[in-house]
């Protein structure tokens, strides 16, 4: 199973009712709880996503987490697995490559390749990697740079959840993260076409090696059903 597959599993389901009325029951709750520390054991989130998307689809540039269409530079570190949410115009494919404004050296670690919709994994490895990748239409073959990082510091263990609490708000404890690190919660109400955005207005607090992040419930931004997951992110 591939990092950004193990990454995925990672997400906690939660089935919470409408507006924030009322807190799931307890049943419910350590069901999904059960499941979820399941899963998380053999999970690894140190991996960034970001989302291409062509808003208008006559200017021949991509835009990136809604930044201006000016196919900016993407900053990834190296050695895990980023994703790369894609939805652009079905005439603007993109490819992943070794050179700029080229969609036949492709980089044999995306995949897959060649798509206007869905998600291309980005593997890289953690030493030897090659310092720039390019994001390329593949048949108008403008692009943007990829530049890639390696870790600096020792990298946190990979994540587990310990446990979970629904409420009148979320807390969640974990392990995983060290202080150089930064652990981000993340949500989605829809894993087919939706895009990971990070949850607002959380606070995370490290201690003994146990995170203890702590958010408003979600039913008001995306109704009853929500799937979660950590990213740890390097300061």
């Amino acid at each position: 199973m591939g990092n950004n597959q193990r990454a995925l599993f990672l997400s906690l389901v939660m089935h919470m009712k409408p507006h924030g009325k009322a807190p799931m029951s307890k049943s419910l709750s350590l069901i999904i709880v059960s499941l979820c520390l399941a899963l998380a054991e053999h999970c690894q989130a140190q991996f960034h996503t970001n989302v291409i998307t062509t808003p208008n689809s006559l200017v021949f540039n991509f835009s990136v987490d809604g930044s201006p269409q000016t196919s900016p530079t993407i900053q990834l570190t190296a050695g895990v697995t980023n994703i790369l949410q894609i939805n652009t115009a079905s005439f603007h494919p993109v490819v992943i490559g070794t050179a700029p404004m080229d969609a036949i050296d492709l980089y044999s670690g995306a995949s897959p390749q060649n798509i206007s919709t869905g998600t291309i994994s980005l593997n890289t490895p953690a030493s030897g990697f090659p310092p720039k990748l390019y994001y390329t239409c593949s048949i108008h073959h403008f692009s943007g740079e990829i530049d890639l990082t390696g870790v600096v510091g020792p990298m946190p263990d990979p994540n587990q959840i310990l446990s979970i609490q629904v409420g009148t708000n979320i807390v969640m404890t974990s392990t995983g993260t060290n202080t150089t690190w930064l652990l981000i919660p993340e949500f989605n109400s829809n894993l087919v076409g939706g895009i990971w955005g990070p949850v607002p207005n959380y606070t995370n607090t490290f201690a003994n090696g146990t995170n203890t992040t702590v958010f408003n419930r979600l039913d008001p931004i995306c109704g009853p059903n929500v799937f979660l997951r950590l990213r740890q992110q390097q300061n």
